[in-house]
């Protein structure tokens, strides 16, 4: 995912500080959105995961699928409006950037930009207030989708901690794959979406958390770590 010239996406922050930023994406396809509708599926929020977030005053930063702040947006308000967390654009339908991209659908590129626009239109509409930071569906891309992205004004956020919640059974799993391969500065990927496709996320993350705090770890958002980063250049 990296150039010989420079990063594509800000993974983590160069530092020696013990802090970790944790990310959760509320992934949301029209296949999702259908199932919802269908009521096949009940939810795909999540709610005990930030439940937790808030039980411990972990600061986060949530990444929105434009599909989830439109079947969502008294919760998205709500979120924003807190400021244990800032949101950031997950396109608006989650599709894969590039392909393949774990059975995602593909955008093609003329839609990229749009991908972008739609779920910020969204954002400004519903969210108190939003960073312009995007995240690829999937981590799916290459540097011409970065171009287009940041062309409408954002920053790629990616990460360097996979937490592999996506359709993981095992909450210890979730939890050694953070352990693993936490560093200082670094940037944790999960999921807040919950129903069987990150059907563990809320059972690891108070794991997570504990155990991060027994290493010396503290909690920022993405927003903390780039400044971090930009003080440095």
């Amino acid at each position: 995912m990296a150039s010989p010239t420079r990063q594509l996406s800000f993974d983590h922050a160069a530092t020696n500080q013990k802090v970790v930023a944790l990310t959760f994406d509320a992934d949301m396809t029209f296949k999702m959105f259908n199932e919802l509708k269908s009521g096949k599926i009940a939810s795909w929020y999540n709610q005990r995961v930030i439940a937790t977030l808030r039980e411990e005053h972990v600061p986060a930063t949530l990444f929105l699928a434009g599909l989830w702040i439109e079947r969502y947006p008294a919760v998205t308000q709500d979120l924003s409006a807190d400021p244990l967390f800032e949101i950031g654009n997950h396109s608006y339908s989650h599709p894969g950037f590039r392909s393949p991209c774990y059975g995602l659908g593909s955008v093609q590129k003329s839609n990229q930009a749009a991908e972008v626009q739609k779920a910020d239109a969204l954002l400004k509409k519903y969210a108190t207030s939003y960073q312009n930071y995007f995240r690829f569906p999937g981590l799916c891309f290459g540097a011409g989708d970065v171009e287009t992205i940041e062309a409408q004004g954002y920053t790629v956020i990616g990460g360097d901690v996979y937490g592999g919640d996506g359709f993981e059974k095992s909450p210890a799993k979730i939890v050694s794959n953070v352990l693993t391969h936490v560093r200082p500065g670094s940037i944790v990927i999960l999921h807040m979406h919950g129903g069987p496709n990150a059907p563990e996320t809320a059972n690891a993350l108070p794991n997570v958390i504990s155990k991060l705090r027994l290493r010396g770890y503290t909690f920022v958002k993405v927003s903390d770590l780039l400044s971090i980063s930009r003080s440095k250049d």
